[in-house]
């Protein structure tokens, strides 16, 4: 029986990215030494490196205006991490309530000597993004922070068009390499985690425009950051300040090489809302429940309950003797997520939904 894995993250990789992965792994460069060996300042691994640098800025089609750069970070890193390089205490910043991550990452931002303004809190249903029109946002704020997909509410901005002139930080973890709509005018810094579109875990991208970035490297400085942990610094190193996660970033070469192939973000794109469009056509039916209102939807986080936790639990539990796996709601929540990152093929998605139609025919 075929598994269909639809974990939120670390999410299920192209089965073509996979099998090259086990392909090469004992000899990724053709002299019997693995990728996880060779010395990082090898010949091999810097020609690597560089070409992963010049793929995800290629694939991800971020613009001269902006710098990329890999680091050993995960997205909760930089929750801290950008703050230290884009304000001072004392500076204002702005932030929405919109999930789980969201809420963290305003946490550390309120923990750091700022004034944070929150232009939005949707708690306590979590189910919705607003009405942007109506956000408050300081015209002195030094960015709006904002979480372009909830992973456990199952929300994502259909639009990243917002009101204001204030610059825009994005958490982009599980949107990146899907969305072809970033407004990178405005934009300031975008950080993402591997694991959900693009890689595995253990490294993540930054992108900083390129007009705030020697200021990001003083204003990192004065807030007394490390220079191992400024962005700036490893860009200067190329991605090789110290020893970089070696495996995870050749798991992205791979992958953005994959993507590459069949038509990059644009395909991704399509792809996306394809799925999106074939689950949610089943949680419209009144048999479902979707958590998010239809205007805010994700297109990769499907979270819907039944009518009473035990027809839940009996969804999970028939769709594990079906193959179908890790598809259990966040603790907070309960119910159904489904999770279909770029890795997952629309074949995938077709079966996920054919259980939905059969599951509804037997219990309904």
């Amino acid at each position: 029986m075929t598994t269909h894995y639809f974990s939120p993250g670390p999410a299920t990789l192209p089965a073509a990215v996979r099998d090259l992965v086990k392909l090469e792994l004992l000899d990724t460069f053709g002299f019997g030494v693995s990728v996880m060996e060779i010395s990082h300042r090898s010949k091999q691994y810097e020609k690597l490196n560089e070409e992963t640098l010049k793929l995800a800025q290629d694939v991800f089609e971020v613009p001269s205006s902006h710098k990329l750069l890999i680091t050993p970070f995960g997205a909760q890193q930089h929750f801290s991490l950008l703050i230290h390089h884009l304000s001072r205490p004392g500076d204002t910043l702005a932030y929405t309530e919109t999930g789980v991550w969201a809420h963290l990452a305003t946490v550390d931002a309120k923990a750091s000597q700022r004034k944070v303004e929150v232009v939005y809190d949707g708690a306590p249903a979590l189910n919705s993004l607003g009405n942007q029109a109506q956000w408050n946002i300081p015209e002195n704020a030094k960015y709006l922070h904002l979480t372009v997909n909830n992973t456990v509410e199952g929300t994502e901005y259909s639009s990243l068009e917002f009101p204001g002139k204030v610059p825009l930080v994005l958490d982009m973890t599980s949107a990146l390499a899907s969305r072809r709509d970033i407004p990178w005018d405005r934009t300031h810094l975008i950080y993402a985690s591997a694991q959900k579109n693009f890689g595995i875990a253990g490294c993540s991208i930054v992108i900083i425009k390129n007009e705030i970035f020697e200021q990001a490297r003083e204003t990192a400085k004065q807030n007394l950051l490390g220079n191992a942990l400024n962005y700036c610094s490893i860009f200067d190193a190329k991605s090789a300040l110290n020893t970089p996660p070696v495996f995870p970033i050749f798991v992205t070469n791979r992958y953005l090489h994959w993507m590459k192939s069949v038509g990059g973000i644009e395909t991704m794109e399509q792809w996306a809302k394809e799925r999106a469009r074939l689950i949610y056509s089943e949680i419209d039916d009144a048999f479902y429940k979707g958590h998010a209102v239809a205007e805010h939807r994700s297109r990769h986080n499907f979270v819907f309950k039944l009518q009473t936790p035990e027809l839940d639990a009996l969804f999970v539990a028939e769709a594990q003797k079906e193959g179908i796996f890790e598809i259990k709601g966040y603790r907070t929540l309960g119910g159904v997520r489904a999770s279909m990152y770029n890795g997952i093929s629309l074949e995938s998605a077709q079966y996920f939904a054919h259980f939905m139609r059969a599951f509804k025919a037997k219990h309904g």
